[in-house]
């Protein structure tokens, strides 16, 4: 199975959102922890231990963004790569951010699960450049 031993560590403060991700990323066998909110997924991230594949986050959420929960995680865990996930913001809001260190790619919702499928394995599979890639 194409995700045998990673994790992923999936954020969206739509619940629904995150149960379809949840469900179409385990299907391809990744360990999933699932968050609603910024503070929960570094709470998560810290007991789990160890590090994570990826981060898949949507960037509009309160009281903290995908943004800066990336740049959160970033500073625990430097090589952390990030799929952000977005309806209602455009990637133009990533460009303000304090990001363009990181790993990263955008994907516009609404995303069909494919969508999600080969972005998640586009970024998992890249090695060592740190580009924004907007896709979808």
């Amino acid at each position: 199975m194409a995700g045998f031993g990673r994790t992923i560590l999936l954020v969206d403060d739509e619940p629904s959102d995150l149960e379809v991700a949840r469900k179409a990323l385990e299907g391809l066998g990744y360990e999933i922890l699932a968050a609603e909110d910024g503070h929960s997924a570094l709470s998560l991230y810290r007991e789990h231990g160890k590090p994570i594949a990826l981060l898949v986050t949507d960037v509009a959420m309160a009281p903290m963004n995908g943004c800066e929960l990336a740049v959160q995680l970033a500073a625990i865990q430097m090589d952390i790569k990030v799929l952000f996930v977005s309806g209602y913001t455009g990637a133009g809001v990533l460009r303000r951010e304090r990001i363009a260190e990181l790993n990263a790619a955008f994907l516009r919702k609404p995303f069909t699960v494919e969508q999600l499928t080969t972005q998640v394995h586009a970024l998992l599979t890249r090695q060592g450049v740190k580009t924004l890639q907007y896709g979808g």
